[in-house]
């Protein structure tokens, strides 16, 4: 990052899909300063409390993008009033896929629910869009079949999250002769998607520490 850097802010536990843009004014101490936000929508200034967690997204000069999470540390008035917010490690440094929501390759409990039956499996991966799930023998679904689902992400600070969606069928595929259900999440709450994005990051995270 450097001087001047607009940043993409997002909150990690709010119930909107708020966003606010921001630039980065100066980097100390382990700290980034940046300059009140603006919130995307209303083109407002944005008041961040200390200790508020954060996605932060960027794009290089050669256009790649990042994102990484960050805390609020608090604030300074010098030229200009500033944020602090901590300084990531490179190796927190997330690259940003090309597409509305990231798809991450893991295995997490969850029970599917339809009219004829209940049965308990794992996924095959997982984004806030939608994911993909192992079907049992016998198991026939098609497109646009809705199903009911219960999730259980195991998150990166220790806690276990649960989450019950609603799910609709795109297709079926065989993988290794193990036949893979991929749906799309059906009306999901902002709370819900930021949930499961924050899961999926989390992941991310996981992977790149291996």
């Amino acid at each position: 990052m450097k001087i001047g850097t607009v940043l993409t802010i997002e909150p990690m536990h709010a119930s909107s899909h708020d966003k606010y843009k921001s630039r980065l004014v100066e980097i100390s101490g382990g700290k980034l300063f940046i300059d009140y936000p603006i919130n995307m929508t209303t083109n407002k200034t944005v008041f961040l409390i200390d200790g508020m967690q954060l996605r932060i997204s960027y794009t290089t000069e050669n256009n790649n993008a990042f994102s990484f999470v960050t805390e609020v540390k608090g604030r300074k008035n010098l030229n200009i009033p500033m944020i602090l917010l901590d300084q990531p490690d490179e190796k927190d440094l997330i690259k940003v896929q090309r597409r509305q929501f990231v798809r991450v390759n893991t295995s997490i409990d969850v029970s599917v629910k339809t009219e004829m039956a209940k049965f308990n499996t794992v996924t095959e991966d997982i984004s806030a869009g939608g994911l993909s799930f192992i079907l049992k023998d016998g198991m026939d679904f098609h497109s646009g079949d809705t199903v009911g689902l219960f999730m259980v992400l195991p998150m990166r600070n220790g806690e276990t999250q649960y989450l019950k969606a609603a799910g609709e069928i795109t297709r079926t595929k065989v993988v290794n002769r193990v036949q893979i259900g991929m749906l799309k999440f059906s009306n999901l709450t902002a709370l819900e998607r930021q949930l499961l994005l924050r899961y999926t990051f989390e992941c991310q995270l996981k992977m790149k520490e291996k």
